[in-house]
């Protein structure tokens, strides 16, 4: 099941479901911005990224932009928070920090 991510453009708040995400190494995250023309994922804080870029950048298809990265078979058992940043309707929103993947 991909992380949704929503925004209201109205009061310019970001959902990320599930806000914590837990994974094993090799499995495929996927996250799907619903209304969106653009989706791109930074692991570039803290614990640093499981997978094998820092950035990720989605794909925009009909009415939603979506990625996916399989999580490393190297990857740490760890916590890696990531911010993300979503356009709707030529604006941005971004969340700096708070989603997170838990690889166990």
């Amino acid at each position: 099941m991909a992380i949704q991510i929503s925004v209201d453009t109205l009061s310019n708040n970001i959902t990320v479901a599930p806000t914590l995400a837990n994974y094993n190494r090799g499995d495929i995250v996927q996250w799907e911005a619903v209304g969106a023309s653009s989706l791109v994922l930074n692991f570039t804080k803290g614990t640093g990224t499981p997978f094998d870029e820092p950035t990720i950048t989605g794909t925009a298809g009909a009415g939603s932009a979506t990625a996916e990265k399989p999580i490393l078979a190297a990857a740490a058992s760890a916590s890696y928070h990531y911010s993300l940043t979503v356009t709707i309707g030529g604006q941005n929103y971004t969340i700096p920090g708070c989603p997170e993947i838990v690889v166990l």
